[in-house]
């Protein structure tokens, strides 16, 4: 094949040399700007280590003081363990203290509510407040005086009859009778 250069030799020479064509002055906003760059990253990565041991001094000097208090936060926390437990006791103890004046004001308002010629046989009380009474009458209408004046009582509540029957007690014709109410001793006796 055959070559054939139509350009003249000024052109040839020219072409042949590369020139690059740049100035100092291009190369150095960069390089300031990289420079500036590796600046700010160096400062932010001391500053980050500064605040770093400065924080793990801190968490030293908190173990230290820790260590330090550890016995007083224990006789605290013991202290602490001990009133929680006196506190319960307390409400324990006031809690029997109002239970013992609460049997003697509820027997004391039911024996102001036995009529004349009616006798309690038996008296019991279960968790719920609720009173089984079982006596003995010489008539039904000594038993309905008896139940209105449960009702009447600010003690009482809820009286119902479960039985009324005859009976005899010796040579005596008598009437048994068993009926409940609720009991709220936290009120007053009218």
């Amino acid at each position: 094949m055959i070559r054939i250069n139509l350009l003249p030799r000024e052109e040839k020479a020219q072409r042949r040399q590369v020139q690059f064509d740049f100035k100092v002055g291009d190369m150095v906003f960069p390089a300031l700007l990289l420079a500036a760059a590796a600046l700010v990253i160096g400062g932010a990565t001391l500053s980050q280590r500064a605040r770093q041991a400065g924080l793990e001094k801190a968490i030293a000097q908190v173990d230290a003081e820790s260590r330090a208090l550890a016995p007083q936060i224990a006789r605290v926390n013991q202290l602490a363990q001990e009133r929680a437990e006196l506190d319960l006791r307390m409400g324990i103890i006031s809690k029997l203290e109002r239970g013992r004046t609460q049997s003697v004001k509820l027997m004391d308002e039911l024996a102001r509510c036995v009529p004349d010629h009616l006798w309690l046989t038996g008296v019991s009380q279960d968790a719920s407040n609720r009173l089984q009474l079982e006596g003995v009458t010489y008539s039904n209408l000594v038993v309905s005086e008896f139940m209105s004046r449960l009702e009447r009582s600010a003690m009482f509540a809820d009286v119902e009859l479960a039985v009324a029957e005859r009976g005899q007690v010796t040579d005596k014709s008598v009437v048994k009778f068993q009926l409940s109410c609720s009991a709220n001793p936290d009120k007053g006796a009218n």
